[in-house]
């Protein structure tokens, strides 16, 4: 009655008893007006559409949408625990650097502080052993002389420190300058001779013929440098000889190469050797002292003047230093 009423389809959904108890089946009854040719109507025609696609179809989109919205709450969740994360993350970072801070300023404090004491008892232990008339025993000068070597170690120890936070703050000083390194490095050599001839090791220096020296660098820290690394040979070779050697190579750079017949080192520690405070441990090391800066504050000197550091070494047969910085180029 309805779609002959109105003239025009109609649809209610029903549901049919079936042979099971309690089951129904699920129908849309569809009628349709039908017309002739001159749009009368003539006839209704009835037909009962199955539901059960419909519902099936309905049900699995509703449980992949509520799939889908508990995974994106998860989503939401996760996210929201890393941004808390993150921002705990930042917060501990941030005091991080202020106690790195304190850190650097109370070393740059206290190194400051040490060094005048260290300065007055070498300047007073160099005055009573200078001081002819003063009638000390030899095991009295023998004892001086190890407070002084001691503070020696102590002076160089604070000054490695200052230097690794004035690296670390970026207030170490370079002053670079056009310069031929070849004079400077034969001085170095000469005053290293005193410390060579004490453990009978054999100290030179090369340069290769035709080869240019003439390189942009702080004179101060690339003896500093020089000093360090040849001390280095020295004090890790029981015998044989320290050679440095300078030329030049094909990247027109100035290439100083210092070579020794130590006791070498494996490859694990050559990996680790410009770390901070690392040192070599062995049982050839224990007894020879130093901080494990030293090599640390001479790679960021050499990388500062724009060069580069490299070790090569072998257990028991020798280790050989390269340092290469750019030449200046010939006008």
């Amino acid at each position: 009655l309805v779609a002959w009423n109105k003239n025009w389809p109609s649809a209610q959904k029903v549901s049919v008893p079936t042979l099971e108890q309690g089951k129904f089946n699920h129908y849309w009854m569809v009628v349709y007006p039908l017309k002739d040719l001159g749009g009368n109507k003539k006839a209704l025609l009835s037909m009962y559409m199955s539901a059960n696609i419909i519902d099936t179809i309905l049900s699995i989109v509703l449980i992949r949408s509520y799939w889908i919205l508990i995974v994106t709450v998860l989503f939401i969740i996760l996210l929201l625990f890393a941004n808390s994360r993150l921002f705990e993350y930042s917060i501990l970072y941030n005091k991080i650097k202020e106690v790195d801070a304190m850190k650097d300023e109370f070393i740059s404090m206290a190194s400051h502080e040490l060094r005048t004491p260290i300065t007055v008892i070498k300047g007073y232990v160099e005055m009573v052993l200078e001081d002819t008339s003063s009638g000390l025993s030899n095991d009295a000068k023998e004892n001086l002389n190890i407070v002084n070597s001691s503070a020696d170690r102590l002076a160089s120890l604070i000054e490695d420190m200052l230097n690794v936070s004035r690296i670390e703050q970026g207030r170490l000083k370079i002053e670079t300058k056009e310069m031929d390194v070849w004079p400077l490095i034969e001085e170095t050599v000469k005053e290293m001779k005193v410390q060579s001839n004490q453990k009978g090791l054999e100290l030179s220096a090369i340069l290769e013929p035709d080869a240019k020296s003439m390189v942009n660098i702080d004179k101060d820290r690339f003896k500093q440098v020089l000093i360090n690394i040849i001390g280095n040979s020295i004090k890790y070779t029981p015998s044989g000889s320290v050679e440095i050697k300078v030329k030049n190579n094909r990247e027109k750079n100035l290439v100083v190469m210092i070579k020794d017949t130590g006791i070498g080192m494996s490859a694990k520690d050559r990996e680790k050797l410009f770390q901070k405070f690392y040192r070599v441990k062995t049982q050839k090391t224990e007894s020879i002292t130093g901080t494990g800066l030293g090599l640390w504050i001479t790679k960021q000197i050499i990388e500062l003047m724009n060069g580069t550091i490299s070790v090569d070494s072998m257990e028991g047969v020798g280790t050989q230093v390269t340092i290469e910085i750019p030449l200046i180029s010939e006008k």
